[in-house]
């Protein structure tokens, strides 16, 4: 009996999707850090209000990369056809892995000062500033996961998607509910 595949019957390649573990390490952190902000921000103990956070947080992240993904690569594929979905699907994964690891590593810092300093406004300092810092990151890796690839995303257009992706990223976290006051 002959085997048959999508790729046979279809006549095109399957697409390659990214592994799921970087993807879920980042979501984990970055739930993680949801959690510890809003223990920063309230000066509470743990509630429902927390888990909503955590839950929240990881789904701002996807939700503005589902966002700002299409409109990049729309734009994109007109300079660079040798670069497929596939390729930005796997440097989104590697931005996403490293947005979570940067706020997984600060949430100890965001844990201590709302323990030593509930009544500062310190720790929304620190966690806008860590925030900041994580997504300025992620963008990083994601356009140098990109060159890897044989892409090139410099000068005014990098700066350009790393605004659009701040950008959607603060407004969809506001419209979610997340806010550092």
């Amino acid at each position: 009996m002959p085997s048959f595949s999508l790729a046979t019957l279809g006549g095109a390649p399957p697409l390659s999707l990214p592994s799921v573990r970087p993807l879920a390490v980042g979501l984990g952190g970055t739930a993680l850090f949801g959690f510890a902000l809003r223990t920063a921000v309230s000066h509470e103990g743990a509630s429902l209000t927390h888990l909503s956070w955590a839950f929240a947080l990881p789904a701002v992240t996807l939700l503005s990369w589902a966002l700002c993904l299409p409109a990049l690569y729309i734009l994109w594929a007109t300079r660079h056809p040798h670069v497929g979905a596939s390729h930005c699907l796997h440097a989104a994964r590697d931005a996403v892995h490293t947005l979570g690891l940067c706020l997984a590593s600060t949430t100890p810092i965001l844990w201590f000062f709302a323990a030593t300093a509930p009544e500062s406004r310190i720790s929304s300092v620190l966690a806008f500033l860590f925030t900041a810092l994580a997504l300025f990151s992620c963008v990083h890796v994601f356009v140098q996961s990109l060159q890897r690839q044989g892409a090139s995303l410099t000068g005014f257009p990098r700066l350009a998607f790393l605004g659009l992706h701040a950008i959607t990223f603060a407004q969809c976290a506001h419209g979610a509910g997340l806010s550092l006051s």
